[in-house]
Formats: C-alpha cells, sequence, structure tokens
C-alpha cells in the first residue's frame, strides 16, 4: 500500500517509543507499506528533525536518528512531482503532501 507520511508522523515516532506514529514507521521498515516522498518532503524531514527542541525530546542520540532515517529512506520510493494541484488545504505549507500523494 502506498503511503504519504507527513512530518509529524515521522517526528512523533522518533520522540515516542509506543503509538500509532511508531507503528506506521515500523510497518514501512518490514515493507508492509510504501511510503512515497519528494524532494520537499525529505528536506522538511531532515529540517524538522534537526531542531534543537525535537533533539531534546527524542531518546535516540542523533548517529541512531540518522541510522534509522536512512533505514526509513531505503524504504521508500522517491516521487519527482511535475504537477502542482493547488489544493488549498487549511495549512497551505502541507499543499505538497496532496501533489506527493496524487502523483
Amino acid at each position: 500500500m502506498n503511503v504519504v507520511i507527513d512530518t509529524n508522523i515521522w517526528i512523533s515516532a522518533l520522540i515516542s517509543k509506543d503509538g500509532v506514529s511508531r507503528e506506521i514507521i515500523r510497518l514501512a521498515l518490514r515493507e508492509k507499506i510504501s511510503p512515497q516522498i519528494s524532494t520537499t518532503l525529505f528536506i522538511e524531514y531532515e529540517a524538522v528533525m534537526k531542531r534543537e527542541k525535537i533533539q531534546a525530546l527524542c531518546s535516540l542520540s542523533i548517529e541512531e536518528q540518522e541510522e534509522l532515517f536512512q533505514a526509513f529512506l531505503s524504504t521508500c520510493k522517491w516521487n519527482e512531482v511535475f504537477y502542482l494541484w493547488r489544493p488549498n488545504l487549511d495549512d497551505v505549507g502541507d499543499d505538497f503532501l496532496i501533489e506527493l500523494a496524487l502523483d
């Protein structure tokens, strides 16, 4: 099943040892789901996970986070978005997620 994993799911999985977010990442690592990713989403993942506030909440070391991130990325299908849909979400910063999902 193809899925788009929003940044808040990825960050929640890093911070929380239990919960749905962590299980979603486990499913990806077991290749039960196929995360779709674009350059925009990749950059957002990286930028948010490096924030001091996030680092303070995460029980994993920076090295462990990077290892997990690389493992996760290895399960992702990279997509180039060629058409901008302009879905007009409440959070316009998430418009690219709809574009990725529809690609």
